[in-house]
């Protein structure tokens, strides 16, 4: 916004924000319209690399707890391993949960964040402003057709 103080971290902040905007759209989605319950975002990926930092952001935005396992730097190719090692070694009837959890994930080396208040403020108040410019995105596209 031309209000907006131009630093390099509200820069970066919006980076990560941006990269969090479909997450929560999406999360939206499922959570209000489709009645899932989600406890808590078990992340992987090149996105929690630097400790503490998208895990918080990732939080905030979605406002339940994310944990990082030791391996969650490894990314996409690891968990479609696991999906893939699912697929052939569940027994009859075994849910992905307890396979992960009783298979998988059978060592505690993990680290979980909770959703701070600030960080929720602030990126409910960017998702506000990011769902109102959505309109303007749409009626561009169509003045372009």
């Amino acid at each position: 916004m031309p209000d907006s103080v131009f630093n390099l971290p509200n820069f970066m902040k919006s980076q990560i924000y941006s990269a969090l905007a479909t997450i929560k759209i999406g999360m939206d989605l499922l959570t209000e319209k489709e009645r899932v319950q989600v406890d808590t975002i078990i992340g992987h990926g090149g996105f929690f690399k630097t400790e503490n930092v998208g895990q918080q952001f990732m939080a905030d935005a979605l406002t339940i707890p994310v944990t990082l396992m030791d391996t969650a730097e490894e990314g996409g190719a690891w968990g479609i391993a696991i999906l893939a090692n699912y697929i052939l070694h569940r027994t009859n009837f075994e849910s992905l949960d307890d396979f992960l959890s009783k298979k998988v994930f059978t060592k505690d080396d993990s680290k979980t964040l909770q959703p701070v208040q600030e960080g929720i403020n602030s990126f409910a108040h960017y998702m506000e402003k990011y769902e109102a410019i959505l309109e303007v995105e749409r009626v561009a596209i169509e003045k372009l057709n």
